[in-house]
């Protein structure tokens, strides 16, 4: 009796082994190309716009037909701070002479609704930066969901892009 235990033992891990195994590298592959596709997206948005000054639609629509390319769901989120100068104020209410360096944030909603119209430009010495994080499970994350019986996580794709921007855009 104990022989066939061993020899069902034998077999289930053999179909293991052979079969679920290469599939679930298969997918990891997948979740890791899909990464590296994500990331190269990313940093080149980020960078181009950077160089150049400008956020277009049709940079935009690049970079997103590059993120759909993975077939996973992503949240974007852009940032713009815009460098500001404040004058200092000394105790008796009076200007002091000194300027005080501050950056003002605007965000995703504000640049995409800016890019549906027009270009957003950006200033030299302005910070940009470009998160992106999938919201939908990968293949290989329902897989081994399913296999292991864990419970599917979000957001396991995480890119962060971004800098102080080189040149002004051009109005």
């Amino acid at each position: 009796m104990s022989e066939i235990l061993w020899k069902i033992f034998a077999i289930i891990l053999v179909v293991i082994l052979v079969f679920i195994a290469p599939i679930l590298m298969f997918y990891d592959r997948m979740d890791a190309t899909s990464y590296n596709i994500a990331y190269d997206a990313v940093n080149e948005f980020a960078d181009a716009s950077r160089e150049v000054g400008v956020i277009n639609k049709s940079n935009y629509d690049k970079f997103a037909a590059k993120l759909g390319a993975t077939g996973l769901i992503y949240d974007v989120e852009v940032e713009h701070y815009k460098k500001v100068y404040f004058p200092v104020i000394g105790d008796d209410g009076r200007e002091t002479g000194e300027i005080m360096t501050s950056y003002q944030g605007v965000f995703d909603s504000d640049i995409l609704e800016s890019i549906s119209d027009e270009d957003y430009l950006l200033e030299a010495g302005d910070m940009l930066y470009v998160r992106v994080f999938n919201k939908s499970p990968s293949m290989g994350e329902s897989l081994k969901a399913r296999i292991f019986g864990l419970s599917i996580s979000e957001g396991t794709i995480y890119v962060r892009s971004g800098g102080m921007v080189h040149s002004s855009g051009v109005d």
